[in-house]
Parts: structure tokens; C-alpha cells; sequence
């Protein structure tokens, strides 16, 4: 019997996850969505370490301004509603904000809030309950340009995509200030495939301006007038930086959920249709739940894709408990900026590393894909849609799921 009533699904979160589910679900019949986000505009966050550092002040300003857009009259155009607020809790098909007496009712909910970082790279919920919208965003990222060309001695904690993506565009964009470069393993991207890493530490060795020590942690210990002071937990090497960024430490942004949901790393445990366990109509996808996978914007695409196609499957068949499909994980693929102009990559199996000629500089294809990703990502010429499907029926694993499963 065909459907008459329309389902509610609302969407909690507009990161990478969010703003695909909505885009791909937009205009779908019988179904109205509701997109919830205490952030008043999109940020397509894996760029900043090229916006942060970009050679001018208009071209920061230009570029911030093309990895941004505002949700409402985005998702106006969608037939989408969006709702700026900060969820306090979600229970009993209802999503309830801070400080807001409305209550929104859901059918489906799918919790796509992702995870919050050290600053300045990701813009985690104000703990008063406020929004944030870009103009606040942009003035707090000039800010803390400010400090950076103000800086003379700087120091990244952490070798993973974000402290080797700044530590080598500063040296690249400002090759006389002295980095100090410190990570736990020994190398830089000790878990990216097929070896990228030890591409990218050649690469960070050649480039006079930046010291790497490895297999240390590096803590601080005091102020000494404009200087901080770190010092290593092995070798105990005094650090002085005028300036430091923590490239490490995710956080699931999940306070606002039942503890009951989450594990000890505060991720939402799901199940292999990413449906969250001890639930029947609420599902999460992306930084924010327990899939075991690197939490990148790349595999927040891929579950988000593979929840729209369990979605059309509920929508089809309302009337009965049809069996979700379980995602099986995403064969990962990975492009690091290594300055502007050069970039490592594992792509569809393929290394781009700069061999043979440039293997002290890194790939220039691989820095043209991380362009073409993230203007594809910005949905230029309407492809985010179609590159994304075709990553996924592509780069989905095509052997069992992530979690055990009966077939």
C-alpha cells in the first residue's frame, strides 16, 4: 500500500555527515527533515590548515569565504528546515534545545554531530548554550593568524594529517620562523596506509626550518614572560614557542546523549546498520559514533551515503521490519597537504609521494586532488552528490562489516 503520511527524520548536526544525509534526502517524497545545528554555516574544516596560513590577508578572507556557507537559505533551497540551536538531550521522539521551550519531533533521527578538536580547527559547541555564526568564526580565525605572524618559534604536538599539515605550511609560507615538531611515533601519519608516512617525514626532514623529535610527548611547564615552556617526556628537551598547536586529542561531541549510548571513549555505540544499540529509530554516523575507522570527512561521507540508502529502504517498506543493509567499511584513501603546492597521497590504491624526482618535496597531483576534494566537497558544479555515490558503490569494503552481523 503506498504511503500517505510523512516521516519525520531529523538530522542533528550539519558537518560532513549532516549537511550530505540532508542533500542527498532533499525533495525525497512523504519525507520532511529537520537539520539542527548550534552553528549558524557550514565549514569544511579539513582546509584550514591552508586558510590559516594563507600568504595574504585577502586571500584568507577569500578563501575562508569559498569553505563556508550559511545553512539557512542552503538548505531553504532544499526543502529542508534548520533549526540554530544546542541540543540538550534527545528521548521519547523528541529533540529538545537549551534554553528553548519547542521540543521537535522525529520519527528517525540521525545524530551527526561529529567531534570537536583543539583550537583553532574545529569550532566546538559554546558551553553557555550560544550559536555561533561565521562573522564570530572569521574574527576569531584572524585572531589567531594574528598570533601565528607574530610568532617566531612554534611548536605542533602531534605528526597526524593536522600537525604535519601546519607544521609544513608554515614552513612553507614563512620559512624563517623555527618549528618544532613533536609525535609520539616514529614517524609522522603513523596510521595512514601504505606507508605515506615515512614519505612525509622525508619531506619534513628536508625543510631546514623544522625540527622533528619522535617517540616523546611534550607537556607545559611554565611561562616564561611571551615564551611557553614544554619539555619532552624521554629525552626531557626544553621547548621554548612563542605559539603552540595541538594537533592531537578528538572528542565526540555526545554530552548531550544518554550515557547509556555511549563507550569509554565517549563515541555512540551502533550497531553494523549504524542504528545506535538499544534503539529502533535513531542512528549515528560519522566522528561521532564507535564504527572503528579513521574519523575523516571522507568516512563521514561514505556512512553517510550508506544511512540514506538504509533510509530509502525504510521508506520503502514502512509497512514491514525490513532487514537494514550493514555498512562494511570504507577502504581508506588519504591526501596530506605538505606546504601549498605539494601534497602525499594514497588514493584507490595508488601512492602519490612524489617519486621519482620530488620525493623531498611531495606530489603535485596529489595537491591538485586535495583541491579538486575540497571543491567538490563545497558542492562546485553540483558533484558532491555523484563523486561521494561513486566513492561509495567504489571504496566500500566488500567483505563482512565492521561489527559482527547475522547475513
Amino acid at each position: 500500500m503506498p504511503q500517505t503520511n510523512h516521516t519525520k527524520l531529523v538530522v542533528l548536526g550539519g558537518g560532513a555527515a549532516g549537511i550530505m544525509i540532508a542533500m542527498q534526502l532533499a525533495k525525497t517524497k512523504y519525507l520532511e527533515i529537520t537539520l539542527i545545528d548550534n552553528k549558524s554555516f557550514y565549514e569544511y574544516t579539513p582546509a584550514l590548515c591552508s586558510v590559516l596560513f594563507e600568504a595574504s590577508d585577502k586571500a584568507f578572507e577569500q578563501h575562508f569565504n569559498s569553505i563556508t556557507f550559511d545553512y539557512a537559505p542552503y538548505l531553504a533551497n532544499l526543502n529542508v528546515k534548520f533549526i540554530l540551536g544546542k541540543i540538550a538531550s534527545i528521548k521519547d521522539g523528541r529533540v529538545h534545545l537549551v534554553d528553548q521551550s519547542q521540543a521537535i519531533d522525529y520519527d528517525y533521527a540521525v545524530i551527526c554531530t561529529g567531534s570537536s578538536y583543539a583550537d583553532p580547527w574545529k569550532t566546538a559547541a559554546p558551553n553557555d548554550g550560544s550559536t555561533l555564526d561565521s562573522a564570530t568564526r572569521f574574527d576569531f580565525l584572524r585572531q589567531q593568524r594574528q598570533k601565528y605572524q607574530a610568532s617566531q618559534d612554534i611548536l605542533c604536538i602531534g605528526g597526524g594529517p593536522v600537525g604535519v599539515e601546519t607544521a609544513t605550511e608554515i614552513a612553507c609560507r614563512s620559512p624563517t620562523k623555527r618549528i618544532t615538531l613533536v609525535d609520539a611515533n616514529e614517524s609522522v601519519l603513523a596510521s595512514a596506509p601504505s606507508n605515506i608516512g615515512q614519505h612525509a617525514q622525508t619531506i619534513i626532514n628536508a625543510k631546514p626550518s623544522i625540527r622533528s623529535i619522535h617517540k616523546e610527548k611534550a607537556t607545559e611547564k611554565e611561562k616564561r614572560g611571551n615564551k611557553s615552556i614544554y619539555e619532552t617526556d624521554k629525552s626531557h628537551t626544553i621547548i621554548e614557542a612563542d605559539l603552540a598547536y595541538n594537533c592531537i586529542g578528538v572528542t565526540p561531541n555526545s554530552g548531550f546523549l544518554d550515557k547509556e549510548w555511549l563507550d569509554d571513549k565517549k563515541q555512540v555505540v551502533v550497531d553494523d546498520t549504524l542504528k545506535v544499540c538499544g534503539t529502533t529509530n535513531i542512528f549515528a554516523v560519522g566522528d561521532v559514533n564507535s564504527v572503528q575507522e579513521p574519523k575523516m570527512f571522507y568516512t563521514a561521507h561514505m556512512q553517510a551515503v550508506h544511512f540514506v540508502k538504509n533510509m530509502r529502504r525504510i521508506l520503502k517498506n514502512v509497512s514491514r521490519d525490513e532487514m537494514l543493509v550493514p555498512y562494511q567499511g570504507a577502504k581508506i584513501n588519504m591526501v596530506v597537504s605538505m606546504g601549498p603546492s605539494y601534497a602525499v597521497g594514497h588514493v584507490s590504491g595508488i601512492n602519490l609521494t612524489g617519486w621519482p624526482l620530488g620525493t623531498k618535496r611531495g606530489s603535485r597531483i596529489a595537491a591538485v586532488t586535495k583541491y579538486f576534494i575540497e571543491r567538490i566537497t563545497m558542492n562546485d558544479l553540483g558533484l558532491k552528490i555523484p563523486v561521494n555515490t561513486l566513492l561509495y558503490y567504489t571504496q566500500e569494503k566488500g567483505y563482512g562489516g565492521l561489527h559482527p552481523h547475522s547475513s
